[in-house]
């Protein structure tokens, strides 16, 4: 037990990691995602094989109980378990694809190469483990005398050490993969090869600027109804970019409603009224603010410690400066954000903003036996005695000096022990002598000394009580009665949008980029939602209405009717013909400018009608052209003048906002010598940034299936 007995020495991080370990475990059961007790169902595959919804829970929990040990063991919110869902997926699928590449070329990562990295102890996830020695690195002392002391067998030792053991298995198994993945991905990299000649040509792009004029015939110019476009035409602009209409994953195009509950002006007058009960309670004598705090639910806790003004709600920084002490305010409506405020003045303090101080704490079986032990310290302390020594000594090896800033306490909560302990401080002054604070209704005590204090401020002391309206359950049944009679009215989507405005809702429209795909978790960004994901996909027809969902955070109803279906695939024609249109008619505007120009040189297109001339400084291949005569960016303009010497005229371009006529004033060389070894070193890098490219074409060969939101 003497490698335990280390861990725990190991610092006070550590000791808080292995409490937060055993509480995560436990609550894993309350972290289970998924309904089905099917669990051998598949909820996706990857290059043919499956994974099943059990394989998968094991993985999210396996992850969530990892976050959870890392933040402190605080629960996820519905938003933080489904970026870890994601995550978990998200590092399943490029571990099976790259895995599965790997194997074909032979590339592995050996027990021997992890034993490697392990020792070097440099890896991000060594450093955020718990074997780390007091200077915070990795120690793999740590880590081996812990692994060789672990007994898996034992029930006591698992109970408390387990999740740590677990926590070091998911670690190893993690830099495996992430191993794995840098040397495919360096492979792929490496094979990106640049000589002098490239490098030499990429000098000269990037780091050349060029000077223009240009005449612009802008397409805005020229009248939509003047140009004709057909089906042919349109259908030809969706081949010519149809690969940027593919959507890997189904959607569904909906129309819904959604409406948010708010406090009805009887809900704020209820409030205003038990507020200004409050405040008369204070105005009586009530000096017990700690109670009043928490008997009237305020958002802003109570402290005895003073805070700087602008902690305080903004109600009570304008006119505490303007009241006597021991004046109560209020209540206070504030309408930007629907809350009402009352506050009492109890005075105000300088005291200094941050304190340099070290602490010692001594606990022991009896108060007697702290009492003798922290007074034969202080005498030592106090007669020269080495802080340090003494620390590690009573097993506080980590012990020293640190600067207490207001900023840790104010805004918060801070009663008890802590409380009195943060007042003596604050209060306290610099000096040489160590002295002691006794807990209460415990053993311990704390031997400190203030060592420096600065920046002194004026703290203001005040109680606050303040509460945001809310909907009182009269009004949210009201809402809900009148919202289901609604929805009952609607059998389509037509009756939907016929019927809402009668009822004084509105119908809102996901559809396109913006449609409810298989691997979202709610609808219209809405919590709670799931449900409705699950209805379009199973249950709902094109046309059907949906039943009424009470989600948000308890405060919104929604309906919706499902309008449209789109499979995996390219987006279909019809979906796309009203952008695909105006690329169309732009495209036809195009060939009747070019038509009109032609013949016409650089200096007859001055006088031309609809014709703009300007110029454009310091333009460079690697960044596309903004024109403020179109006021458009245009990256054919950026291509063009890289092939041109100064003084010649170009061809017409067709750009995105207008066909253009340009002429090359200036060229202006990268000032500094050319360096072939350092440009081809910059290439590699851009290679590099260029690589993780590959993933999507290995994705899409993938045959990637996920179904998710069928079980979670």
């Amino acid at each position: 037990m003497a490698t335990l007995q280390k861990l725990r020495n190991a610092g006070p991080l550590l000791v808080i990691f292995v409490g937060v370990a055993l509480l995560a475990f436990v609550a894993g059961d309350a972290l289970r995602i998924f309904q089905s007790p099917q669990g051998s169902q598949p909820v996706g595959s990857v290059n043919g094989e499956e994974i099943s919804a059990a394989d998968y829970q094991n993985m999210y929990e396996e992850y969530s109980n990892v976050v959870q040990l890392m933040r402190g063991g605080n629960t996820l919110s519905e938003t933080e378990q489904n970026q870890i869902k994601d995550e978990v997926w998200g590092t399943y699928l490029s571990h099976k694809i790259i895995a599965a590449e790997a194997e074909k070329i032979g590339l592995t990562v050996t027990p021997a190469e992890l034993k490697a990295i392990v020792a070097e102890g440099t890896h991000p996830l060594l450093l955020q483990s718990p074997f780390r020695n007091e200077q915070g690195k990795f120690d793999l002392d740590i880590l081996n005398e812990f692994l060789a002391s672990y007994d898996e067998n034992d029930p006591a030792m698992a109970q408390q050490y387990k999740p740590i053991y677990e926590y070091w298995k998911f670690v190893e198994k993690t830099i495996m993969q992430n191993t794995l993945a840098e040397k495919y991905q360096a492979l792929i990299t490496n094979s990106f090869i640049s000589n002098p000649t490239i490098a030499e040509n990429n000098y000269n792009s990037n780091g050349t600027t060029y000077d223009i004029e240009y005449r612009v015939y802008p397409y805005s110019a020229v009248a939509d109804s003047t140009v004709k476009v057909s089906e042919s035409d349109i259908k030809r602009a969706y081949e010519q970019e149809k690969a940027l209409y593919k959507q890997y994953s189904e959607s569904r195009d909906i129309k819904y409603v959604n409406f948010h509950v708010t406090p009805s002006t009887q809900d704020r007058a209820d409030l205003n009224k038990e507020l200004s009960a409050y405040a008369d309670s204070l105005k009586a004598g009530n000096t017990d603010y700690a109670t009043l705090a928490r008997l009237s639910n305020s958002e802003v806790p109570y402290s005895a410690i003073g805070w700087a003004k602008d902690i305080f709600p903004e109600e009570v920084q304008l006119r505490i400066d303007s009241v006597d002490v021991n004046t109560v305010v209020g209540p206070i409506y504030n309408q930007s954000d629907d809350s009402y405020t009352v506050f009492k003045y109890i005075g105000k303090e300088t005291v200094a903003d941050s304190i340099l101080y070290r602490s010692l704490t001594i606990s022991a079986e009896t108060s007697e036996r702290v009492a003798e032990l922290t007074d034969s310290l202080l005498n030592v302390l106090n007669n020269g005695g080495n802080f340090k020594e003494i620390a590690t000594k009573y097993g506080q090896a980590n012990a020293d000096s640190m600067w207490l800033t207001s900023a840790m306490y104010e805004g918060a909560p801070v009663t008890g022990d802590n409380m009195n302990f943060l007042n003596t401080i604050i209060n306290g002054k610099k000096k040489d002598k160590y002295a002691a604070f006794s807990l209460e209704n415990q053993p311990t005590k704390i031997i400190y000394q203030v060592i420096d204090t600065k920046n002194p401020e004026t703290k203001y002391h005040a109680i606050v009580l303040r509460r945001t309206s809310e909907f009182s359950s009269e009004t949210y049944n009201e809402a809900y009665n009148k919202f289901s009679q609604f929805v009952a009215s609607c059998k389509n989507t037509e009756d939907l949008e016929k019927n809402a405005e009668e009822y004084g809702y509105r119908v809102l429209t996901l559809s396109g980029n913006r449609a409810v795909f298989n691997t979202t978790y709610n609808v219209a960004n809405l919590a709670g939602t799931r449900d409705a994901v699950r209805w379009l996909y199973n249950e709902a027809s094109i046309g059907d209405i949906s039943p009424l969902y009470e989600c948000g955070n308890g405060d919104n109803l929604l309906v919706i009717s499902l309008t449209g279906i789109n499979e995996k695939g390219y987006t279909p024609i019809d979906k796309l013909t009203p952008m695909l249109r105006t690329k169309a008619i732009k495209e036809k505007k195009a060939e009747k400018i070019m038509a009109e120009i032609k013949g016409k040189n650089y200096d007859e297109l001055a006088s031309a009608a609809n014709i703009k001339s300007d110029a454009a400084k310091r333009i460079t291949f690697s960044a596309s052209t903004f024109i403020s005569a179109t006021s458009s960016n245009e990256p054919a303009i950026s291509a063009a003048v890289t092939k041109m010497q100064p003084g010649e005229v170009s061809a017409p371009i067709k750009g995105e906002g207008g066909v253009y006529v340009i002429k090359l004033v200036a060229k202006n060389a990268k000032s500094g010598e050319f360096n072939a070894t350092t440009e081809q070193a910059t290439l590699k890098l851009q290679a590099q940034r260029n690589a993780n490219m590959f993933m999507n074409d290995l994705y899409e060969k993938a045959n990637v299936e996920d179904n998710r939101y069928l079980y979670f």
